[in-house]
């Protein structure tokens, strides 16, 4: 480029434009040096502004075919914690995989990191085919429970290596881009990976294990237990430098978490949110608070209710389990299965078989909302209305277990169903940006806001908007009349197969997730009883509905039979009405829209804001109960989900269903319907797995005949509403 005097006046003038020149440059060049691959944008040092973390390194993609730890602002690396169990019986305590994302500063020493834990068993690679065929990976012989609590030798460090040395030597393509065998479509592994980006440019290291049995991890991936949850624990104190971890599986190089200030969080959605629960009832020393989204608080009540299997399979744990294994396998094509496992998922699929829907031993271990007394963490639990893979009663369950540990939570109610809140508004705020203030608060000591949270936050089912309440579980009742036209009614089962896999398709997973809330309302009468429930107009209904009756029905030789009650929104004059109602049946999510963006992880990559989007309807099904025909009086604690002694045919008994837990504002010229069914084919079809029927499932028709009288005339619907309500944040 010609200097601007350049090709005027004498040579002289030229020479001195040109001296000029190369002086402003020099000058330029020594204030601002030249920004290459090895220099950070940043000190490497947090960034703090009023309550929260700004971006403070760049941004690198770790799926990127070239990426490399050289010149990267964060550092990736695999660490193997030791356990103190050998489940897989080897002799040698258990290695859990870490996969660990820290910006380069915390290393260098600048600050320690706080970090963000994602225990999600699903990211290091799933075995689709155990999902589908549990039972082909069945041992058939007797499993000892006891043997995997056998002693173990630990391993004695012969080296230790520095992070940094560790980062370098890392192998992108084999310790975190590698392909899963047996995925179907082809997974790659640490699925979660770039889940936290967002936080990780702010200061924040990201830790993703998947915990023992689990590709890449040694022992046996063992759902829901004790010796999981102590797997994921161990995670927790290498993080607070009190248990050790080890460069690779083999050579006993053992490596710190240095750059770590030893506070945790603990964040992952569905499964990934069931295990922040199980660790906060150890009581950990480090684990802070807990993020869980989606998470079951006791697995009993997700595969049953009220002593009736609500799931395809009783013995879901095993297919689960199995789902996760990719660490059980003795060669790399994931063919050959460790028989001792196979013996294990053998019989934990006995032993729940066996329970039939009631509650018992096998079921007690993994029921975290008992374990109760040792929680030391906050929590900030998150749970969509429209969730009806873990329904609404797991977050009850856990809010009420923070409530008697005396420890500070937050629950959120969204409107969305199996999902997160990432890149949604919340009560006026981008979520992550709550988020951040959070993780700020009760892992760097930050002063804000977060602090002084709601109690609980629920968004409205009428406009998306949020309010606040001072209190979960203060709801109140008040009865709702009930109409009906005749004394009794009689509900059959039998058809209702037939009815469903004409309406469905004959799998719930094909079937319209929005058909979902018009198959109850539209049930042949001979499958259903129907009652109109009459609300005073604009009724917010918060907490646990609760419906009482009277039923009898003939003798039955077995237990474990589904009676469904469902309520359901509708106009008075059946007119359509805007609901939010869930098109994706396998990840049960509301559709959404593009509302604006958002800075994501670093300056040149944003991110869509969204928001729910409401579709026309004619009946939203609000809250869902379940119970065991023959089992009456169950309650809603698991405690009382006992066996009962045989019905005598004709005697009414009394029956109460205790409802999912919802919150929702029935509006004005709208009334609730009460219906009445017996199983429910979106949550179990019985041909296919209620095999102590004896059903024969080569027939044409498949059908049961099962049925029940109510007494209409002793219908009670009690509505629980909350007075702690406070103005809507809009």
């Amino acid at each position: 480029m010609k200097h601007p005097k350049a090709g005027k006046g004498t040579g002289k003038r030229c020479l001195v434009g040109i001296l000029d020149m190369m002086i402003i440059l020099l000058l330029l060049s020594c204030a601002v040096p030249a920004l290459s691959e090895e220099t950070p944008m940043y000190d490497g040092n947090l960034r703090i502004e009023n309550g929260t973390l700004l971006p403070m390194c760049m941004y690198s993609d770790p799926r990127d075919p070239s990426y490399s730890n050289e010149g990267s602002d964060i550092l990736r690396f695999c660490v193997y914690v030791e356990t103190d169990h050998d489940t897989d019986n080897d002799g040698m305590a258990d290695l859990v995989k870490a996969l660990v994302q820290v910006p380069r500063g915390a290393v260098d020493g600048k600050y320690k990191a706080a970090t963000i834990y994602d225990p999600t068993p699903y990211g290091a690679g799933t075995y689709n085919n155990a999902y589908m065929q549990p039972e082909s990976m069945f041992n058939p012989v007797p499993f000892d429970y006891d043997s995997l609590y056998r002693e173990c030798e630990k391993r004695t460090p012969v080296a230790k290596m520095s992070t940094l040395d560790c980062a370098l030597a890392a192998r992108p393509e084999k310790d975190w881009n590698y392909t899963v065998p047996q995925s179907n479509p082809v997974e790659q592994g640490y699925s979660y990976l770039t889940v936290y980006d967002y936080y990780l440019v702010r200061g924040f290291a990201v830790v993703e294990a998947c915990g023992i049995g689990t590709y890449g991890s040694e022992g046996f991936e063992l759902c829901g237990t004790h010796l999981e949850r102590d797997s994921h624990k161990a995670v927790v104190e290498w993080l607070t430098g009190k248990r050790k971890a080890y460069t690779n599986k083999t050579d006993c190089i053992e490596i710190e978490a240095d750059w770590s200030n030893g506070k945790v969080a603990m964040s992952g959605c569905s499964y990934g949110g069931t295990l922040p629960f199980e660790v906060a009832t150890t009581g950990v020393e480090g684990l802070e608070t807990i993020i869980p989204s989606s998470g079951i608080a006791s697995w009993y009540d997700y595969t049953n209710s009220q002593g009736a299997p609500t799931i395809f399979d009783v013995s879901y744990a095993n297919a689960l389990a199995g789902y996760n294994c990719g660490g059980t396998f003795l060669d790399n094509q994931w063919t050959v299965i460790n028989r001792e496992y196979g013996s294990w998922l053998w019989q934990i699929a006995q032993d729940q078989l066996e329970t039939n829907g009631n509650y018992g031993p096998i079921w007690e271990e993994s029921d975290y909302s008992k374990d109760w007394e040792d929680i030391q963490c906050s929590a900030l639990i998150v749970q969509g209305l429209n969730d009806f893979n873990v329904n609404t009663k797991q977050a009850d369950l856990m809010v009420q277990a923070f409530a008697k540990a005396g420890k500070p939570y937050t629950l959120v109610l969204h409107q969305d169903g199996h999902n997160v809140l990432d890149n949604k508004i919340v009560n006026g705020e981008l979520w992550n940006e709550t988020l951040t203030r959070w993780l700020a608060y009760y892992l760097y000591g930050i002063e804000n806001q977060a602090k002084d949270m709601p109690t609980v936050l629920v968004q409205s089912n009428v406009d998306g908007s949020w309010r606040t309440c001072e209190s979960w579980r203060d709801f109140d009742y008040v009865e709702a009349p009930v109409k009906y036209t005749r004394d009794r009614t009689v509900v059959k089962s039998k058809g209702m197969a037939n009815h469903a896999k004409t309406v469905m398709g004959g799998d719930p997973d094909d079937a319209s997730v929005e058909g979902r809330d018009l198959f109850y309302t539209n049930l042949p009468d001979e499958l259903g009883a129907k009652y109109a429930v009459d609300l005073p107009e604009g009724t917010d209904v918060y907490g646990v509905p609760e419906i009482h009756l009277r039923l009898a029905c003939e003798i039955q030789d077995y237990e474990g039979l589904m009676i469904t009650a469902v309520l359901a929104d509708v106009a008075d004059d059946g007119s359509a009405f805007d609901a939010y109602m869930l098109k994706d049946a396998m990840g049960q999510r509301l559709p959404v829209r593009t509302i604006g963006d958002y800075e994501g992880a670093s300056a040149w990559r944003s991110n869509d804001i969204v928001e729910y989007v409401q579709d026309s309807t004619v009946a939203k099904v609000i809250s869902y109960g379940w119970t065991d025909l023959t089992n009456p009086g169950c309650g809603y604690d698991s405690s009382d989900y006992t066996t009962t002694a045989r019905l005598t045919a004709g005697e009414f008994y009394d029956y109460t269903f205790y409802m999912l837990p919802t919150a929702y504002t029935v509006q004005p010229g709208h009334h609730l319907e009460l219906i009445l069914t017996t199983w429910d084919p979106y949550r179990a079809f019985l041909d296919e797995s209620f095999e102590n029927l004896n059903i024969d499932k080569d027939a044409d028709e498949i059908d049961y005949d099962y049925s029940y009288i109510v007494d209409n005339q002793n219908i009670q619907v009690r509505i629980p509403v909350s007075e702690s309500k406070t103005e809507a944040d809009q």
